[in-house]
């Protein structure tokens, strides 16, 4: 997996940081100042937002990192070795299988009483749902520039790591690696897209192209036919069908397809291709008939 780095601004944008967090935590020394961030600064920034959110004061969250760092001089880096998260107004590190007050040291267990177990759950998949629905987001931001396309199949896949279901990000990541020439990865993002959603037209269309491109027509001909199914007005659809059956010397049934898109598509440069290849088709569809009447 390519390990991804993001700008300053990626950064704030990705988390929904307020203006300007970034440069008062530098300020304050709890944030480094680097031109490009990976995952554990991610994680770093997670945590002071955090702890803004929950009013905690950068005073005293220099003083619990502080003690943290006397009470465990082993953590070189407690951001990157330990789990630190914030409960109430207080930073909480998770080292070695222990909870515990960073600032008083006072241990606390990892147990949740079973009266109010089920909201803390549902409360956390809410949040993991959302955190998967931002890095869609982010990937989307990312694709429109080919520099870093990498960093946006990262984000697709920490995505799916979040949300396993999540059929859009298994879909654009399968452009992506089809883009890369990389069909075999391709096919399984979007056969796992059409495990999410069988009725997904989009996810058929670009399976119908990854079969196409690897020499099986005629399931990829079954592939495009699902989507116009299931999405009638779907032009891209009608016209690699209508291709790929003109590929097969199946003209007539190529005919009624370059009709559906032109009837949907009628001044792009497509259409000027398309209306030539339907002319072609009929006229061949009429030879084949009266060579069959004449034999």
């Amino acid at each position: 997996m390519i390990r991804p780095y993001y700008s300053p601004r990626q950064l704030t944008r990705m988390l929904r940081l307020a203006p300007g967090s970034l440069s008062r935590w530098q300020r304050l020394g709890l944030f480094p100042r680097l031109p490009r961030y990976g995952w554990a600064d991610i994680a770093r920034a997670r945590c002071l937002r955090q702890c803004e959110q929950a009013q905690l004061s950068p005073l005293k969250l220099r003083h619990s990192l502080q003690a943290l760092g006397e009470r465990m001089p082993e953590l070189t880096d407690p951001w990157q070795e330990a789990g630190l998260s914030v409960i109430g107004r207080r930073l909480e590190v998770h080292y070695g299988g222990v909870y515990m007050d960073a600032l008083t040291g006072q241990m606390r267990l990892p147990f949740t009483p079973p009266a109010v177990a089920p909201a803390p759950a549902a409360a956390s998949a809410q949040a993991k749902a959302e955190e998967a629905e931002r890095w869609f987001t982010f990937g989307l931001s990312l694709e429109t520039e080919p520099g870093l396309r990498p960093q946006a199949i990262a984000a697709y896949q920490h995505c799916l790591e979040l949300d396993s279901q999540f059929a859009s990000a298994h879909i654009n990541l399968g452009t992506l690696r089809y883009h890369e020439k990389d069909f075999a990865a391709a096919e399984a993002c979007y056969r796992a897209a059409l495990e999410v959603d069988p009725n997904y037209a989009l996810a058929h269309f670009n399976l119908g192209n990854v079969l196409d491109e690897t020499g099986r027509l005629d399931t990829a001909i079954l592939s495009y036919l699902e989507a116009v199914r299931l999405a009638p007005g779907y032009a891209d659809a009608h016209y690699n069908l209508a291709l790929a059956y003109q590929r097969q010397g199946q003209h007539r049934r190529a005919v009624p397809h370059w009709q559906q898109y032109l009837g949907l598509d009628r001044t792009s440069p497509w259409a000027m291709h398309a209306r030539t290849q339907l002319k072609q088709a009929l006229q061949r569809d009429v030879l084949h008939l009266v060579n069959r009447d004449s034999a």
